[in-house]
């Protein structure tokens, strides 16, 4: 287990951040076509994917493409299709640098926090966001894992 790795409360992040690594190879990110959600069947709820999103004047969003059931359920419902920023709202600009962070360093971030919540009165979590590439030359996807404890 790497120094990144030894944050992780939960198994879940410990397995979604396992099979990552194991696709990266010697590259420093997995191509996207590598990643199946199905090979972490049993961690699927937990799951997702966000595309990245690049507008004209170069500002990042980031698009649900896959959405566990219980990240679903943390974040007040369904919302495939929708951009992060909308769903967040007020809170987007709490957690943002997180995901442009990796964007920008092509590195997966790590964060636990306490008090974030949609839909929900009290929410701890803890989440990974690891890179994945198209083709292999920039940060087009956002794979990761959640888990959360909910009160």
């Amino acid at each position: 287990m790497d120094d990144f790795a030894r944050q992780f409360e939960t198994d879940i992040l410990r397995l979604a951040y396992a099979y990552w690594r194991g696709l990266c190879g010697d590259a420093g990110m997995p191509l996207r076509r590598q990643i199946d959600p199905l090979d972490l069947r049993r961690l699927l709820p937990n799951l997702f994917i966000y595309d990245v999103v690049r507008a004209e004047d170069g500002s990042w969003d980031y698009r649900f493409r896959l959405v566990g059931t219980r990240i679903s359920e943390a974040h007040g419902g369904d919302h495939r299709g929708r951009l992060l920023r909308d769903v967040h709202g007020d809170q987007w600009s709490r957690i943002e640098e997180d995901y442009h962070g990796v964007v920008r360093t092509g590195r997966p971030n790590f964060a636990r926090r306490s008090g974030f919540a949609i839909g929900k009165d009290y929410v701890t979590y803890e989440r990974i966001l690891l890179p994945v590439s198209d083709a292999g030359d920039r940060v087009d996807a956002l794979f990761g894992a959640a888990h959360y404890w909910m009160g």
